[in-house]
């Protein structure tokens, strides 16, 4: 599970409201499965975002599920309950804020839209979920941690290639309106480093220049190009881009991204004590912001602004109760009812894994006085690791060729790899902390 805030919501809401009720996709096909409303009106959140001067109207972005992972109707309700109550904390649905949710399956996989009005209702005043700065992000980042970690999933980790290579997704040689070229484009710069064709970031301007990109500036952080169809320079930054950057490392990393990784239980605490803190600072500036105007303010400026009270929910949300003077004890109520509302032996296929079975084996033996481990056994499995690192590596590349029941074997190999993997990473990552927290212990 990701969350991605799009760079949209200026001009009207009604083209991203009719986005996503739309039956075909952004490239025109028809959706093999329709969107559904979750919660919120259409023409109700479309008045609302719109009845502002303001050029940023509403905030776009979705919750994505790898296809593998999937949830029931409950934790679906639930889930928007605790976004909500993370992004918006002290604040009202339809009281002090407006937004409007859509599933989409369309695609294979489990994808929940959502739009929020960037206006508060009571004091007509912007409201913004996802402001710029590095601790916003960190606060989404803590939060896909926590709710991934919250249903059994792996979690998110950062790929520096898929990233460092959007800007050529967007425009390519071949021309701006040929989507398929772009994708190719991109497929093929990455093949050529992956292969170590591009070995370093003289290969790689050389390479981008023979395909017709025209390289403006370097410097020793980023690269300035003019993307063909672009009215516009574009900076392109990261470790692709820097100076001395270690390509080969940056490849493994890559790699590595695609091996799921899973939470200790002590990663896991940190991640929710990171979030229960963006709570709090977030409910603070809320409190201050919009529900504690200074004398003499005008509360009313919105009286006139249209309410969502007729909105439409097809799902029955689950409304968990808890204490209204702890952050941490509401973050824990709503973890308790996502995990509660659906057996993860039967909601999730991958539950009987390895990793998961070391992961309750793991919390269970936390409480007890169980001996560290020595630095030989954390190498014995980190060779383990290598080992099966290399072969996932070597499949990869195998399947990047193979066709027909050549391909269908690699991939039932590589998933049985990525298991193998999954359950190894959790017992070294579990050892460790085992390390760190019991340091005087002696070590058998």
């Amino acid at each position: 599970m990701n969350i991605t805030i799009f760079p949209t919501g200026k001009g009207g809401a009604a083209s991203a409201v009719n986005y996503l009720l739309s039956h075909t996709d952004h490239e025109g096909k028809k959706r093999s499965v329709m969107p559904e409303i979750i919660s919120g009106d259409p023409d109700t959140f479309t008045a609302i975002a719109n009845a502002t001067n303001r050029l940023h109207k509403y905030t776009s972005g979705v919750i994505a599920f790898r296809d593998q992972e999937t949830l029931t109707h409950d934790q679906v309700s639930t889930l928007i309950d605790t976004f909500r109550a993370t992004f918006l904390p002290g604040l009202r649905l339809d009281e002090n804020f407006a937004d409007f949710w859509v599933m989409h399956r369309d695609k294979g996989n489990l994808e929940l839209h959502f739009l929020v009005a960037n206006t508060e209702l009571t004091t007509g005043q912007q409201l913004n979920i996802h402001p710029p700065g590095e601790k916003n992000i960190q606060f989404f980042n803590a939060f896909s941690a926590v709710m991934n970690d919250t249903f059994g999933f792996a979690q998110v980790v950062p790929d520096p290639l898929k990233i460092a290579l959007k800007p050529f997704e967007a425009k390519s040689p071949s021309g701006k309106k040929n989507k398929k070229a772009k994708n190719d484009f991109a497929k093929v710069l990455h093949a050529e480093i992956t292969n170590g064709f591009i070995a370093d970031r003289n290969a790689l301007i050389g390479f981008m220049k023979r395909s017709g990109i025209d390289v403006q500036k370097v410097s020793s952080d980023f690269i300035t190009v003019r993307l063909p169809g672009a009215q516009k320079n574009t900076r392109l930054k990261g470790p692709l881009f820097t100076k001395d950057s270690n390509y080969a490392q940056l490849v493994r990393q890559h790699h590595q991204s695609k091996i799921p990784t899973f939470l200790t239980p002590l990663e896991a605490q940190e991640q929710k004590n990171s979030l229960v803190a963006g709570i709090e600072a977030r409910a603070a500036f809320n409190q201050r912001r919009y529900l504690s105007p200074k004398p003499g303010a005008n509360r009313n400026r919105t009286a006139a602004m249209p309410t969502s009270a007729n909105a439409q929910v097809k799902l029955n949300p689950v409304k968990v109760q808890p204490p209204p003077n702890s952050t941490s004890t509401i973050l824990a109520s709503q973890l308790t009812a996502l995990k509660e509302q659906a057996d993860p032996a039967i909601r999730n296929p991958a539950a009987h894994l390895p990793h998961h079975v070391a992961r309750r084996k793991d919390e269970r033996e936390q409480a007890t006085a169980i001996p560290s481990v020595t630095g030989a056994a954390l190498g014995g499995l980190e060779a383990q690791i290598g080992n099966l690192s290399l072969q996932y590596h070597t499949l990869v590349l195998s399947l990047a060729s193979a066709t027909g029941r050549r391909a269908s074997l690699l991939k039932a190999q590589i998933m049985a790899v990525e298991q193998k993997l999954a359950a190894l990473n959790l017992e070294l990552q579990r050892k460790k902390a085992q390390l760190v927290s019991d340091p005087a212990k002696p070590k058998t």
